[in-house]
Formats: structure tokens, sequence, C-alpha cells
């Protein structure tokens, strides 16, 4: 894999962190909204709601962050050697 394509995964990565955070919160609140549908009160509505978006939203956000964090030393073994660096049978 050439160098820039594995930077610019990288980039594309992080930049994509907060679309899956919204995007898993806002499932989140649709998951605790179909729970909380059938309560009484507006309060026990809401309740699960805005719990299924923390955890939904917060939850993939961590995922998501301790996965970025590992990317560069995956891609590193994907990536090519750089042209000034020698080969593995000791010739430049």
């Amino acid at each position: 894999m050439p160098r820039w394509l594995a930077h610019a995964l990288v980039v594309f990565g992080w930049l994509l962190t907060p679309l899956l955070a919204w995007g898993a919160s806002f499932f989140g609140l649709w998951i605790g909204a179909h729970f909380g549908g059938g309560a009484s009160s507006p309060l026990a509505m809401l309740a699960p709601a805005l719990i299924g978006a923390a955890l939904g939203g917060f939850g993939v956000l961590w995922t998501w962050v301790r996965f970025m964090r590992r990317v560069p030393h995956l891609l590193a073994h994907l990536m090519a050697p750089r042209a000034s660096t020698e080969t593995s049978d000791g010739h430049p």
C-alpha cells in the first residue's frame, strides 16, 4: 500500500469520527424512544431516549477512537518500505 494512501486513510478515519458518533447517538435515541414509548409521563419517555443516545454515542466514540489510535501501527505493516531503506537482504 502506498504511504500516501495509508496517510489518507488515517485522515479520513479521523474525519469520520463525528459522523459515527452522531449516527450511533441517533440510533441509541431511537432505541431508547422505542422502549420508553409506552410510559405514562413525558419524563419517563424521555429518560430512556436520552440514556440510549448517550450510551450509543459515547460507546461508539470510545471504541472508534481506540481503533483509530491503533490504525497507524496496523497500516505500517501494509505500507511499502521507503525508498531510502535497505531491503531484508542487506542491499540498499
